[in-house]
């Protein structure tokens, strides 16, 4: 999962920023692993995007955002 958020946002953040910023915003939200809820992507998707307003602007980021959302959709378990 961390793969994938990283895969999105990499041609906007870079691959590093990406990454870390996945990694820190999972863990704050208590995403382990593969496994996440639907609950904790909406989470998730909304720890995201203020920072990704700052980087790309909010019409951007909206487009990254949902690309983000259908990336997980296979991932997200009913919570």
């Amino acid at each position: 999962m961390l793969d994938t958020l990283a895969m999105v946002l990499s041609p906007y953040l870079g691959e590093t920023m990406a990454r870390a910023s996945a990694q820190a915003h999972c863990e704050k939200v208590g995403v382990r692993g593969d496994a996440i809820s639907t609950t904790e992507v909406d989470a998730l998707i909304g720890k995201l995007a203020s920072g990704l307003n700052v980087f790309v602007g909010r019409e951007r980021a909206a487009g990254v955002l949902d690309e983000m959302r259908k990336a997980l959709e296979g991932r997200a378990v009913s919570s």
